[in-house]
């Protein structure tokens, strides 16, 4: 049997769409099982031991000011190419694990006769399945967002008890860049810091970060996680003592070895909360504003999920509809530093 699961962004999705992967290797190891997945998610995936090919699309032409001929005629190369290669596989069966127009589409122009995922998608995604896993809705608050992707898995029969997060092994050079970012320093806990989300509604407000890193600096190194548009906002954390600022300076193998090198990983529903979650190595403390923590929280004994709970809660928008952002703005920075406390089993040493 060939498979292909169609989920191409983003970083946390496509992270919490690996126990999928996972469950229908262990429950069917002679299947050939390829992914086709963006650019920037790829390399989450790239060697992976239960994939037999990962096709990457780019997507950066698309989104750029002022594209010229030729990198639109690169990308458009891309697509086609990419297109050859998954119809040359000929299929069995295309999973849809995104729900959206394009990866209906790509689901579709699989060619395989068999096109599994779930009814009453957004953008009317289901028009281009075959075969329905289930009719859930797509933003379900109390359904796990992992659980959702199995059901794929279920309904061609694995056994999704199988499922769980599996990441590609470090590499030497990675091992190494990650030595690098951590530096040498006396033998502390390490705490990772990630306290950026791309949705504004997810986002705490950086002042309460920075109260949360000087209590947590006293017992803890520090570790900043950011993209490289982090780093002017990351200014606010500089006055924090044994931390390092690694925003944009990661990529997404060498982030996920520095995790592995963790006590704890703090920050909102995000992308990087998400894979050191998949290592299965800190304790993980995840803050929620606009989504749910009972569909989107971290996996596993020993973690924590906070929210408010308020009645607007979780309303699932990019911004606040109610324009105050009170699941976050109304959160103290205490009850993130009690909680990272108590995974970490240690309480703040006296002045």
């Amino acid at each position: 049997m060939k498979v292909l699961i169609v989920r191409l962004s983003a970083i946390g999705d496509v992270i919490q769409g690996i126990p999928c992967l996972v469950a229908l290797k262990e429950s069917f190891p002679d299947w050939q099982i390829s992914w086709l997945v963006e650019e920037t998610s790829a390399p989450l995936l790239e060697n992976h031991p239960c994939l037999s090919r990962l096709f990457v699309l780019r997507r950066d032409w698309r989104k750029k000011d002022g594209v010229t001929a030729t990198e639109a005629a690169e990308g458009a190369s891309n697509y086609w190419s990419v297109l050859r290669e998954i119809r040359r596989e000929q299929f069995d069966v295309t999973i849809d694990l995104q729900g959206l127009f394009k990866s209906g589409l790509w689901t579709w122009l699989s060619g395989a006769p068999r096109r599994v995922g779930h009814n009453k998608t957004r953008e009317l995604a289901h028009w281009f399945l075959n075969e329905y896993a289930g009719d859930r809705p797509t933003f379900d608050p109390a359904f796990p967002l992992v659980e959702r992707y199995l059901e794929p898995a279920r309904h061609l029969g694995a056994d999704v008890r199988k499922g769980r997060y599996l990441l590609p092994p470090s590499s030497e050079k990675t091992r190494v860049e990650a030595d690098a970012c951590m530096g040498t320093s006396p033998k502390q806990p390490v705490i990772a810091l990630c306290p950026w989300s791309v949705w504004p509604s997810k986002n705490w407000p950086l002042e309460r970060w920075r109260d949360v890193a000087l209590d947590l600096a006293k017992d803890f190194r520090m570790l900043l996680i950011g993209a490289h548009s982090d780093l002017p906002a990351s200014e606010i954390f500089s006055a924090v003592p044994n931390l390092i600022n690694l925003a944009g300076k990661t990529t997404l193998p060498v982030l996920a070895e520095i995790f592995r090198r963790c006590r704890v990983a703090v920050g909102p529903d995000s992308g990087p909360l998400h894979l050191a979650n998949a290592t299965n190595a800190p304790r993980i403390v995840m803050i929620f504003g606009s989504t749910s923590w009972r569909r989107s929280g971290p996996r596993g004994e020993g973690n924590k999920a906070i929210s408010l709970d308020l009645e607007c809660q979780p309303c699932f928008e990019r911004v606040c509809p109610l324009d105050h952002m009170n699941c976050l703005n109304t959160l103290d920075a205490s009850r993130v530093i009690q909680a990272v406390r108590e995974v970490t089993d240690i309480t703040q040493r006296s002045a």
